[in-house]
């Protein structure tokens, strides 16, 4: 009985795809086109892992600060993210409740290891920074110029 059950599981989840890939190609690329937009907006975009590290907390704590509306969530290709700007006001607002400030190797540890939490949508976009973030803007500024031409 429990096996029926299982395989019936399976094939359910087999058959259900990822909202990623529920999209079309076109549509994927349109949903990366605002996140890109997006990015540039909000000074670059991190993912709930990254903005845990930058922030030094866990991930489940970024999430009641989604909940309780002291960071703003972007849903992009079924995932989630955070504006790059308001987790480092975050950050240096320093409300950490007693917490020494970061040594210089504690700073570079947390910023390898955000790197290291990239993921796909992010790369597409070329990172995660503001720099990135600028990068992208000039992109699609010339991809407007050309559309008026």
């Amino acid at each position: 009985m429990t096996t029926a059950i299982t395989a019936a599981l399976e094939t359910a989840s087999e058959n259900s795809p990822s909202p990623q890939r529920r999209l079309s190609k076109a549509e994927q690329r349109a949903e990366l086109d605002r996140m890109g937009e997006t990015m540039v907006e909000q000074g670059g975009l991190l993912n709930v892992a990254q903005a845990a590290i930058a922030l030094d907390v866990s991930r489940e704590r970024v999430y009641e600060l989604l909940g309780l509306c002291l960071l703003k969530k972007f849903e992009f290709l079924g995932r989630i993210y955070l504006s790059f700007d308001q987790v480092k006001e975050r950050r240096d607002a320093d409300v950490k409740a007693g917490r020494p400030p970061r040594t210089l190797p504690q700073r570079i540890k947390a910023n390898l290891k955000a790197a290291a939490q990239l993921d796909g949508g992010q790369i597409k976009r070329g990172g995660t920074t503001p720099y990135a973030a600028r990068l992208l803007a000039k992109e699609l500024a010339k991809k407007k110029a050309k559309g008026k031409k």
